[in-house]
Formats: C-alpha cells, sequence, structure tokens
C-alpha cells in the first residue's frame, strides 16, 4: 500500500531545508505547494462538515511539532491501565473512519507529517534513559496512524532502529495499513537492523474489524484480508504483533462475524508470535457523536444503547459490553493463553465482572 498523492502540499516555511521535508517531496514530485507559517491555521472550505472532512482528506501538510513530542499517557480515574507514552509524529491519516476520535479532538481534518524526527528521536531516548533501566511503553499511532505515511518518511525505520538498542524498552506501532515495507526492510534501508533477539521489544499492531463492518465504517481502509496478510509477513520477518479488536461494534450479526474473523485470524497467523490481543468497545465523548451524526445521518453506528461513564465517555451499556467481552474472550481463550487477553480503556468493575465470567465457564 502507497500512499496516495495528494492534491496539495501545504509546507511551512521552517521545515522547508530539513532532510525529512526534501524526501517526501522528491517521492510526490509535481504536486502544487503552498508555504505556510503554521500547519494549525490550515482552513478548508466546503458547504458542509461532511465536504470540509472529505477535502480535507485529499491534502498533505509538513510541519514541524513544537512542545512535547513524547506525552505520558495516563488513564483517567476509575478506568484500568498503566503510564505509558506515545510519541507524536503526525496528526491525521488518508483513511475515513466514521468513529475516529480525531474528528472532535484536532482543529482540523488535514494529513499531517511532523519531520523533526531527530528531535523526536532524542526526546525518546532522554524519557529511556530516565527510566534508569526500568520496563517502560511506547506507542506510535495515538494522532496519526503509525505507518500511514511510512513509505513517504521512513520513521519506522528510525524508530526501530533506535529501540533494537533499549531492550528494557518496548514499541508498539499500532496501523490498519498494509505499509510495512520498511519494517520488513529496515537495513535495506541504510538502519542498522535489529537481530530477531533484539526484535522482542517491537510489536506491529493492527485494528482487525469483520470485513462487513470495514465497509460500514472503516472507510478507505485496506480489507481484513490485506491486513490479515501484511501481519503474517512481519510476523515471518521476525516480529511480534498485537491484535486489536478495538472498537468492538454491536451491528446486526456482530457475533457471528467476530467469531469468523477470529477463526480466521489464528488460522492464518502464527499464535506464538502474537503478543496481545485487546479487546475495547466503542466508545466517545458528545462532542464526537455530533460531528458523526452530521456527517453521516443514515449511519447506524450510534443507533446502540450507550450510557456516560466515568471519564466522560459514553459506552455500551455495561452489561452490553461485559457480554461482548465475555463472548470473544471465550473465542480467543481457546486459541490463546488467556494473559495474553485484556481490555482497553475499561473500568475495574466490567475487567473483574468479565474475568469472573470467563473462569467460571471455563
Amino acid at each position: 500500500m502507497k500512499t496516495s498523492h495528494p492534491k496539495k502540499i501545504f509546507v511551512e516555511k521552517d521545515v522547508v531545508k530539513l532532510p525529512v521535508t526534501r524526501q517526501i517531496l522528491d517521492k510526490l514530485p509535481n504536486i502544487p505547494l503552498q508555504y505556510i507559517d503554521d500547519y494549525r491555521d490550515i482552513k478548508v472550505e466546503g458547504e458542509t462538515l461532511n465536504d470540509v472532512y472529505k477535502k480535507s482528506k485529499e491534502f498533505l501538510a509538513i510541519a514541524k511539532k513544537k512542545g512535547e513530542l513524547v506525552k505520558r499517557f495516563r488513564c483517567r480515574e476509575g478506568i484500568k491501565g498503566g503510564t505509558e507514552y506515545y510519541v507524536i509524529h503526525g496528526n491525521n491519516c488518508s483513511f475515513d473512519c466514521e468513529y475516529c476520535f480525531l474528528q472532535s479532538y484536532l482543529g482540523n481534518a488535514v494529513p499531517t507529517i511532523f519531520v523533526n524526527h531527530e528531535e523526536m528521536l532524542r526526546e525518546i531516548r532522554n524519557v529511556i534513559l530516565a527510566s534508569a533501566g526500568k520496563k517502560i511503553i511506547f506507542h506510535a499511532g495515538e494522532l496519526c496512524d503509525a505507518l500511514a505515511f511510512d513509505d513517504l518518511t521512513d520513521f519506522s525505520c528510525k524508530l526501530v532502529s533506535l529501540f533494537s538498542g533499549f531492550p528494557q524498552a518496548s514499541l508498539e506501532l499500532r496501523t490498519k495499513t498494509t505499509t510495512i515495507q520498511n519494517i520488513l526492510n529496515v537495513s535495506g534501508n541504510g538502519f542498522s537492523p535489529p537481530e530477531k533477539e533484539q526484535r522482542k521489544n517491537i510489536v506491529i499492531s493492527w485494528t482487525f474489524t469483520p470485513q462487513i463492518a470495514i465497509d460500514m465504517y472503516e472507510h478507505k481502509t485496506p480489507s481484513l484480508q490485506k491486513r490479515i496478510e501484511a501481519a503474517g509477513k512481519v510476523q515471518k520477518a521476525g516480529y511480534s504483533i498485537g491484535v486489536c479488536m478495538d472498537p468492538i461494534i454491536r451491528f446486526n450479526g456482530w457475533l457471528e462475524n467476530y467469531e469468523t474473523m477470529i477463526a480466521e485470524l489464528f488460522h492464518r497467523l502464527d499464535h506464538d508470535k502474537i503478543r496481545f490481543v485487546s479487546l475495547g468497545g466503542l466508545r466517545f465523548l458528545s462532542s464526537l457523536a455530533s460531528v458523526i451524526r452530521e456527517r453521516n445521518p443514515e449511519s447506524d453506528l450510534l443507533l446502540g444503547e450507550f450510557v456516560p461513564c466515568v471519564d466522560g465517555k459514553y459506552r455500551y451499556f455495561r452489561p452490553l459490553r461485559v457480554e461482548a467481552y465475555r463472548e470473544l474472550w471465550k473465542i480467543i481463550g481457546q486459541k490463546l493463553n488467556c494473559g495474553k487477553i485484556s481490555l482497553c480503556m475499561e473500568s475495574h468493575e466490567v475487567w473483574n465482572e468479565v474475568e469472573e465470567a470467563v473462569s467460571t465457564q471455563s
């Protein structure tokens, strides 16, 4: 999968001479450029909110990330989870998932690549060194798919090369893409290739969704088959993968479709190289719900029974969430060690209820 050519590229004046900027522009020749002072000031016009978002996805911005480049993430009170870090290497992507929280989180929807890579890598290294040898977890893919623009930036090569030298630190690259050539060929891009033993702290995780739900809600994304194929290739290259079923959406026939998908995943992927399976239900703030309804008034995404939770987000009514987690956990547990299964952004009460239900059934 290659990044589609944008109709126009916005380039911040301060980054014109940076090596990554030149690399991107060399790979995207003959595209109109507009030089700007700050990517946050980009305005895209449209008759409707949906027009604005769709047009925004047709552009690309190249910019410098100011402020925190590595951000500490803590779960809000009442939600189970540990302290982790995420790398801010970009905003948005060319995909258009109906449930994407970025629709109500960022100032605009223009896919943006931050090119001050050396500063990012230096800050990551400093955070690792400050941890004094303790285990520490980093993610890339929080505000922008981790690999969506990797064919343009080669950023994954730099990350893999860095983390291969710090076994106490782990890196998860979160994606829906099939842009894996750099992951498969780090050494071919001029970076120090990690030996297989050193790859244990690097995980490439995919969001896996039944194809019927991809068609309904995950617009412009690769198919389920292509995601599975990409994950299999990454495993064969010596990396572990993560399986993210998040968000779980309770559409008509959801359980049968998830069960079929899970069977195919475990038939085609190496169980030993699955580091974890993460289950998370659909959740959203009221501000996102407004955007979803305005952009997709015919969508059934928000027609379920949702209730406000301790972190201010709306989720499926608790018995419905517990049922979904319990059923999927039970199916996955027949294929994989249950110690590798976890819930994402859920309360201690839900965790306890699901674990109790699963243990009673086993």
